[in-house]
């Protein structure tokens, strides 16, 4: 027993001693920080459009419909800041979110997120790597989201850095066997 005692401290020290030999490859702080980065946002890809559904107000500060048929969330934002849509429902394990949106001012802000959040039983919670970031040009771009579980409930956030200035846009979201309602409450900022 006390070998054994003896060997499992010693595999531990092992252990241990190959962690942080392996933590000084030789590469640089800033190299890791970087690479971090570039990991934290879904690129989006140019291209994609959206087709607004005939009875949804595209003059709203903030408004969602979903086409049952084709699955697809619309929503559409305009001068306004931080804002999460209500509930959807993905029919798979990805969704497809197609954005554009303009700045105000072309020297607040270039870009913004598009970010996915799972509800949960205390709220809601961001679902860790599920950032797409999107340019302010004006030009659609769609990216996926994938590792979703179907028949969990999700929401999608939309922000960008800047307290002052206002985006308009749009986006859909298509993957999607249902979605709750836009309430009048959620037309505030989340």
């Amino acid at each position: 027993m006390k070998r054994m005692k003896s060997l499992l401290a010693l595999g531990l020290a092992l252990a241990m001693a190959a962690f942080c030999l392996t933590g000084c490859s030789g590469s640089s702080e800033e190299e890791a920080e970087s690479e971090a980065v570039e990991e934290m946002y879904i690129a989006s890809q140019a291209g994609g459009s959206i087709t607004w559904p005939e009875d949804l107000d595209t003059t709203a500060a903030f408004a969602s419909q979903l086409d049952e048929a084709s699955g697809t969330l619309y929503v559409v934002f305009n001068s306004v800041q931080n804002r999460f849509t209500n509930c959807f429902t993905p029919a798979g394990d990805s969704i497809t979110v197609t954005s554009y949106a303009t700045s105000e001012n072309e020297n607040a802000t270039n870009q913004y997120l598009v970010t996915l959040w799972e509800e949960t039983e205390s709220g809601r919670a961001y679902v860790n790597g599920h950032t797409i970031e999107f340019a302010t040009g004006g030009d659609c771009a769609s990216a996926t989201f994938d590792g979703l579980t179907p028949g969990k409930n999700y929401k999608i956030g939309i922000a960008y850095m800047s307290g002052t200035y206002r985006i308009s846009g749009g986006l859909s979201v298509s993957g999607l066997s249902g979605a709750q309602a836009l309430d009048v409450e959620n037309t505030e900022a989340a």
